[in-house]
């Protein structure tokens, strides 16, 4: 069985560029190519984006209270808490739409449609990057060629290493399951991973799926997504390292509910001298980001990592390592 999962898991992976896992669908279903699964593609750096913050909070347990819902024909688990739509489920017979990949989604084996691709556009310049082009019947970038060249061009939850999109999708229930700089969200109701918040940003609406706002928080130019110190506020402004005044709490980092930031140990940085005594400046995700770690650790970046894990820096606190959340 270790086995057998492992497959499952090594398929999802390479499906995340492109490729099709292949389970065994449920007798009758359906499948509407038409139908938008995802909830649209958030623009701020190119990755999909199956929804957001549920009314249940940042931790999104699913509204029926409980994994299943109460009415599961499936079995779920904590990265898939609710059955998919039957109409979204896909494999070779029943392929998936143009701008969209077929994934595994840790209900049973079953695989649905993900929207994968850039954001909308009218023409080729729309796409900015040379790598995608302007696909007029959806009227949305897509990526030319299997692979990628950053996270930002694989279904989120999944990052590039090695120009392979890999599943980094680590099952959560709460906040607590996820290492810093992450927060537990839940995507179109049947996905429930820890995000990682800072991402590439150009505004704060490519933030708002996850509940934060678009800010330079090192000071170094480039925009990411990051939690303000009040988001009660009307008008709110992301952290900037520069408010942290205290060498002891140097950094902009998120509290366990990834929707408020405070000044603490945990956070991006530019180099060592931004970090607290005892930690290094480094480059977990392989996107440029660098963040204050612990000393040592067990992992360098993700790419040493299983699927579905995360080199980062514990929730409970340690040096980065392969962080897999909650039991599945």
């Amino acid at each position: 069985m270790r086995f057998f999962a492992y497959v499952l898991l090594a398929a999802a992976a390479v499906a995340g560029c492109g490729e099709t896992a292949a389970p065994t669908l449920p007798p009758d279903v359906g499948r509407d190519a038409g139908i938008d699964l995802d909830g649209g593609i958030d623009a701020g750096d190119g990755s999909v984006d199956d929804g957001g913050i549920l009314d249940g909070g940042p931790d999104g347990g699913h509204p029926d209270g409980g994994p299943d819902g109460g009415s599961s024909w499936c079995n779920t688990s904590t990265l898939c808490p609710a059955c998919p739509d039957m109409d979204a489920l896909c494999d070779e017979d029943t392929p998936c739409a143009t701008g969209e990949v077929c994934l595994l989604t840790g209900c049973d084996d079953f695989s649905r449609c993900f929207v994968t691709g850039g954001g909308g556009c009218q023409d080729n310049d729309d796409c900015g990057n040379p790598a995608y082009e302007c696909n007029l019947s959806i009227a949305r970038c897509l990526r030319r060629e299997p692979g990628c060249d950053d996270s930002n061009d694989c279904v989120a939850g999944f990052a590039c290493e090695g120009n392979t999109c890999m599943d980094r999708r680590v099952p959560c229930e709460t906040g607590s399951d996820c290492p810093h700089g992450f927060a537990c969200r839940v995507l179109a109701d049947d996905q429930r991973f820890c995000r990682r918040v800072t991402r590439p940003c150009d505004a704060n609406i490519d933030c708002q799926t996850l509940g934060v706002v678009c800010g330079d928080v090192e000071g170094d130019g480039p925009m990411e997504c990051m939690a303000p110190f009040d988001p009660n506020q009307p008008d709110r402004v992301s952290c900037e390292n520069s408010q942290c005044l205290s060498p002891v709490s140097p950094v902009c980092e998120l509290t366990e509910e990834g929707t408020q930031a405070v000044c603490g140990k945990f956070g991006l940085c530019i180099s060592a001298a931004d970090c607290a005594g005892g930690f290094e400046c480094r480059d977990l995700w392989g996107d440029g980001r660098r963040e204050c770690v612990l000393l040592g650790g067990s992992c360098a970046d993700s790419s040493e990592c299983p699927p579905r894990e995360v080199c980062a820096s514990p929730r409970i606190g340690g040096s980065p390592s392969c962080v897999s959340g909650a039991t599945m």
